[in-house]
Formats: structure tokens, sequence, C-alpha cells
């Protein structure tokens, strides 16, 4: 993997305060916990615009036939993938081969992971629940590739040196 194509290391803050919310309020509105979940509360003027309307009588339906005229769902993925981008492609402030190592390895994991998922949601699901299994797989990647690489290359070690120490 050649490091003329990553980020900038600055790139890894922003990811981390756009991916970690825009993860959770993803995973809120998959769940269907709440009924809507919006950016801004109450009268605002963005609030038409910018809530995610989930009901539980219509469910991810009413989004496959397009009865949701709001695009908060559409901007709210937007964020989490720019933000999983600038956090996994951005430069770590020691770039050196063992790192790249680490990387690639946990880009295999992770694509391993989601084809995984895929197969099995191609095997054991069909309908809604197919489309519903395959928006989660969606997540699957991202979330292996960087729970391995910062395991590996920063919570790995702390242990070990613990160890060494005891």
């Amino acid at each position: 993997m050649d490091t003329k194509l990553l980020l900038p290391n600055r790139f890894k803050r922003i990811g981390w305060l756009l991916f970690v919310p825009c993860l959770v309020l993803t995973v809120l509105a998959l769940l269907e916990v709440a009924p809507s979940v919006s950016f801004f509360g109450g009268e605002h003027f963005l609030a038409k615009w910018t809530t995610i309307m989930v009901s539980k009588k219509d469910g991810l339906g009413a989004i496959l036939e397009g009865n949701n005229p709001d695009f908060a769902g559409e901007l709210l993925m937007t964020l989490t993938v720019i933000g999983f981008y600038f956090v996994a492609f951005s430069r770590e402030r020691t770039d050196d081969e063992w790192i790249m190592k680490v990387r690639h390895e946990s880009l295999l994991w992770g694509f391993y992971v989601h084809l995984i998922g895929f197969i099995l949601a191609v095997w054991l699901s069909y309908g809604l629940d197919f489309y519903l299994i395959v928006s989660w797989n969606m997540l699957t990647a991202p979330l292996v590739f960087l729970a391995r690489f910062h395991w590996i290359v920063y919570v790995k070690p702390f242990f070990e040196e613990r160890r060494a120490a005891a």
C-alpha cells in the first residue's frame, strides 16, 4: 500500500468527530429504536428536512418505496462513510512498514468478514429482512477494519507492556 494515497494525519481527528456520532445515529435509525432521529429539534427551520422518520407501521418499506421525503438518512450515511474514510485512510504519526502491514491485513480481515456476512445473508434471509441484513453488512467491513487495526496498533502493545512490567 503506497503512502501517497493516504490523507494527512490531521484528517483522523475530523474523521472520528464525524464517524462516531453519525454511526450511532445510523445504528439507531436502522434499529428503529426511536420513531424519528433528527439533527435539529423542535421548530427549527431545518428540522423538516433533516429528520429520519421511521414509523412502526411502514418501517423500511416506506423508505424503499420512496415515501420518505427527507434526506437525513442519506446525509447521515454519507457523513458516516466520509468519517470512516478519514479515520481509516489517514496516516499515523509514525507510518512505517509495520503500520502499513497491519493496515493491509486489517483491510483483508474486514473484507473477508463482509463477504462471509453477505453470503450468509444471501442464503439465510429473504425480502425485507435481506435488505436490513445487507444494510448492516455495509458497516461490517469498516468496523472490523477499524477495530482490528486499532487493537493491534494501540491496545495490544499496551497490554504487552503491562505484562512485561509485571
